[in-house]
């Protein structure tokens, strides 16, 4: 009996070392990632962030790392996996969905129970900017509360495409899940966080939603000048 617990130990201790190893391996290629843009075997990145998240916060945490790496790094594959998807996929069929803490702290907009918090363009905040932008290239432009409004909004609407905007957290936990609803997502992290008043690169929101739009718009129309000419 005790020669079966022996080996049982030995194969744990194996086991764990092993992990341990690979979470360090995952580690230095997501600091590769995030300090040199040197992106390097994507799939075994996610799959450490995803299914070790909170081994692998541990393991930043003992190398002297802010455990805000890892959503960092988790954001960063995806982004890299997932725009040129993204680029493809019309305008009409994407959606954009942005925090409520991103709003000024005397925002006059309301919650509304369908449609997330309905902003007023009031202008006290950058939300109107973003929103402008996202309606003007054929967005559908959400306000959420929360991350489980967010999951109700991809189930009603059946979006192919998201962008999020969110805390480094928030923001690569709802990409995940998001990217479970076989909806191709990409995020822009806050720059700054908190409960209110919170800060976003609207230039890089810009760029993202910006995404492919000329290359669809082209081939739209081509292929309506194509059909023109048939015709004739």
């Amino acid at each position: 009996m005790y020669q079966i617990y022996s080996i049982i130990g030995k194969i744990t201790i194996t086991v764990l070392v092993l992990l341990a190893l690979f979470l360090i391996m995952s580690l230095i290629l997501g600091v590769m990632l995030v300090k040199k843009h040197r992106l390097l075997f994507p799939r075994i990145l996610l799959f450490t962030v995803d299914t070790f998240y909170l081994q692998f916060k541990r393991i930043a945490h003992i190398f002297g790392l802010s455990d805000r790496i890892v959503d960092l790094i988790g954001i960063e594959v995806r982004n890299n996996l997932n725009e040129r998807k993204f680029a493809r996929i019309s305008p009409d069929d994407r959606i954009v969905v942005v925090p409520q803490c991103v709003r000024h702290s005397n925002c006059p907009a309301r919650l509304d129970s369908r449609i997330g918090i309905d902003c007023k363009g009031c202008g006290l905040c950058i939300v109107k900017d973003i929103k402008a932008e996202a309606e003007r290239l054929g967005y559908k432009f959400y306000i959420v509360p929360g991350g489980s409004f967010v999951k109700r909004i991809v189930k009603k609407v059946r979006p192919s495409a998201a962008l999020g905007i969110a805390c480094y957290q928030d923001l690569n936990i709802s990409m995940h899940e998001i990217s479970r609803a076989e909806c191709t997502v990409v995020g822009v992290p806050l720059l700054r966080g908190g409960c209110v008043n919170t800060e976003v690169d609207v230039k890089e929101v810009f760029r993202k939603l910006r995404l492919g739009i000329e290359n669809i718009k082209d081939e739209t129309n081509k292929l309506s000048c194509s059909g023109d000419k048939s015709e004739t």
